[in-house]
């Protein structure tokens, strides 16, 4: 599973303005093929490389739309504050959770294929995974942000939603708890995902 959390880690681009549909594939190929030379130089350590490669993908991450999806109905009911809160807690601890993965890149192939439209709105790149010789599918979800162009909003590794897997973890833990709850354990806790 540490490969595809490195998958996860590089959702990229190389430029800083807003992409739009047809430049999501090539951009996507060019900053991955950049991101694994940072991976590769032995000249930086492991926080110097955490922060390139965080660097290049930030402007084109929607953590706040990721954030927003993982709690779905209960992000609405929450203060302008605790949305804040949240969404800074989500941020950094999805960063966290895969910062080791990221880092631990080891020559694996990365090939980006086909896309899919399930609309107007959506634009999923297909891409996998060879290690060892066997091939591994995920999915880069993309969605319209308007005048802020094309954003990753989610990823799928073997059919599984990486923002559904939090959004299940989340329900959960609101289940039994309050969202001050959720907060604390998102900012030092860790959570089953972070372990796989």
């Amino acid at each position: 599973m540490k490969f595809f959390k490195i998958i996860c880690a590089l959702f990229l681009s190389v430029s800083l303005y807003a992409i739009t549909e047809s430049e999501i594939k090539p951009s996507v190929e060019a900053a991955t093929k950049n991101a694994i030379s940072i991976l590769k130089d032995k000249g930086l350590n492991n926080d110097q490389k955490a922060d390139k490669i965080f660097a290049i993908f930030d402007p084109f991450f929607d953590y706040k739309q990721m954030a927003k999806i993982s709690l779905s109905k209960r992000y609405d009911a929450l203060s302008h504050t605790q949305k804040q809160q949240f969404d800074k807690a989500f941020e950094t601890r999805l960063k966290s959770s895969y910062v080791d993965k990221l880092l631990s890149y080891n020559d694996q192939e990365i090939n980006l294929k086909e896309h899919t439209k399930p609309n107007d709105k959506r634009y999923w790149l297909n891409g996998e995974v060879v290690s060892e010789g066997k091939s591994y599918p995920f999915v880069y979800k993309f969605y319209d942000a308007k005048e802020r162009g094309w954003l990753i909003y989610d990823l799928d590794i073997l059919g599984v939603s990486i923002v559904q897997t939090y959004r299940s973890q989340f329900g959960s833990l609101l289940e039994n708890g309050s969202f001050d709850d959720l907060l604390k354990r998102l900012e030092s806790v860790n959570l089953p995902e972070d372990s796989k």
